[in-house]
């Protein structure tokens, strides 16, 4: 059975101390899912190494892990990439010497979409999760598209409200559930993914209710945000919208003001540290 973390766990990750990525070389491709544009595709495979790179293909996330690794494993070998699947369905295989060993040699990673709690569950914490946070700071490329976009952050959304359900009803303090990701991005960023064609407004809303300070990133369909030297850019057909807290303020509970709000489309982007929109 699915474990759920208490939603104050995830939410206080915001405030708690990062477990820092101290100028990480390697690149982050985020995709909001939906769609797999040709110039995000090739932002990640040279982000990877071009031809000649290895990349790590973690299905986790999907209920058809063997589809997925399948669909790589041809896109690849006409790239002249080598595939190492690392097909994670329980959580002892990430502290597995073999699996660690051969993640170890990987100048990328992807990460398939399907339910992120399953990142959670098995990888999370673990031996595999210290590999690839230490090859992305070394310089290795970092996918992943919908579940996979959601992973990227300190502060992981899971999709459920905090009844448990997959709905986008509320707006409201500690209206939906989060749990700890992967952490590549900053620790005050927040990923939400498929954004703004399923009208998911509310999530990153609700989030910002509870830790104005964040930054929220609500990547659409078919579109990516490209993170390298902690600046994001935007690729692929659709946009971004980025949710950004610092300056908010709040008289009555559960509202606030003075909220900036940016669409970014391809070529645009913004400095996470900064919060500064770039040229």
């Amino acid at each position: 059975m699915r474990r759920l973390f208490p939603l104050c766990l995830g939410l206080a990750l915001l405030g708690a101390p990062p477990a820092r990525l101290d100028a990480p070389k390697g690149t982050l491709v985020i995709v909001g899912g939906g769609g797999f544009p040709d110039d995000v595709r090739e932002a990640f495979l040279q982000a990877c190494g071009g031809p000649g790179a290895v990349i790590g293909i973690i299905p986790s996330a999907s209920s058809e892990p063997a589809a997925r690794l399948a669909e790589w494993k041809a896109d690849l070998a006409k790239a002249h990439i080598t595939l190492v699947p690392l097909d994670i369905r329980r959580r002892a295989q990430s502290d597995d010497p073999a699996l660690l060993k051969a993640a170890s040699r990987c100048t990328g990673f992807w990460f398939s979409g399907g339910d992120q709690s399953r990142i959670g569950d098995w990888i999370v914490g673990t031996r595999l999760h210290d590999v690839l946070r230490q090859r992305y700071a070394e310089g290795a490329a970092v996918g992943g598209t919908s579940a996979g976009a959601a992973i990227m952050s300190q502060t992981m959304l899971t999709g459920e409200d905090r009844q448990g359900k997959e709905t986008l009803a509320d707006l409201a303090p500690g209206a939906y559930r989060t749990r700890p990701g992967m952490g590549f991005l900053p620790s005050h960023c927040v990923v939400d993914q498929h954004f703004l064609r399923r009208n998911r407004q509310n999530r990153l809303f609700s989030i910002l209710l509870d830790h104005p300070g964040a930054l929220g990133l609500g990547i659409d369909e078919a579109t990516a945000l490209v993170v390298k030297d902690g600046q994001a850019r935007v690729l692929g057909e659709r946009a971004v919208m980025v949710f950004d807290g610092q300056g908010m303020a709040s008289q009555v509970p559960g509202t606030f003001r003075d909220l900036r709000l940016h669409l970014l489309r391809k070529g645009q982007g913004i400095d996470l540290a900064t919060r500064a929109l770039l040229p």
